[in-house]
């Protein structure tokens, strides 16, 4: 393939939530959109703004749209551009989580980091499950996020993380098991940390995380009845 991946994925993620045990929701949630190719991706960042744009006229909100302060009818118009993309969502159930992980903040963003590798896991699965990307080929993997919302002080970066578990496969030594890699061909991961206010599809996965954290907090299942969406529950 002379060394050029044939297949990207685009990754674009947020977070809601507190991960912690006073937390006024019970689950943190990371959520976001996936795109196969750059063309998708500028059609839909696109559409976005010009729906943020509406939104902003009618609500005369300077400055960038966050989910947490805006009223739900327009909340609703702005998921609505994007209701038919591929989504996935994962929401942590915070008091599962063991009290030492929450104990310092150096350790809570090694969790942060390990939510959101496995949360790109499972979608890079379903998209091969679906014989949309074909395991034996090689694969270029670009993850947007919010330089607020994760930093990483573990022994690997996310991008080592993520590489490790998609290509060479994952040994857990407590149980003795080895989990084969998910990938055959070539594997080259990105991860940027972006400022939202500028990354219009950011934006867009603040307002599905907002929504997929209210579908918890309020018991309302119908708000992850998604079309093809993938929902994903830790610990």
């Amino acid at each position: 393939m002379n060394g050029v991946c044939q297949n990207s994925v685009y990754f674009f993620v947020d977070d809601s939530g507190v991960l912690n045990k006073n937390s006024p929701c019970k689950d943190f949630i990371y959520a976001g959109y996936s795109f196969l190719s750059k063309t998708k991706m500028e059609d839909a960042k696109r559409r976005y703004r010009n729906m943020v744009h509406i939104v902003k006229n009618a609500t005369h909100i300077d400055g960038e749209i966050k989910a947490s302060k805006l009223e739900k009818k327009y909340k609703n118009k702005l998921f609505k551009v994007f209701k038919y993309e591929q989504s996935f969502s994962v929401a942590v159930d915070i008091s599962k989580v063991y009290d030492h992980i929450l104990g310092s903040k150096n350790s809570i963003h090694r969790y942060k980091d390990y939510v959101l590798k496995r949360i790109i896991k499972s979608e890079i699965l379903n998209y091969i499950n679906k014989n949309i990307i074909d395991a034996k080929d090689d694969l270029k993997i670009h993850i947007y996020l919010d330089e607020q919302a994760t930093a990483t002080n573990g022994v690997y970066t996310l991008k080592e993380s993520i590489y490790e578990e998609l290509a060479e496969g994952i040994s857990n030594y407590d149980y003795g098991t080895f989990h084969d890699p998910v990938m055959e061909g070539k594997v080259i991961v990105s991860v940027e940390y972006c400022d939202s206010s500028m990354n219009y599809l950011i934006q867009s996965a603040d307002i599905l995380a907002n929504r997929i954290e209210n579908s918890y907090y309020f018991g309302d299942q119908s708000l992850r009845k998604i079309p093809n969406h993938l929902c994903l529950n830790m610990p």
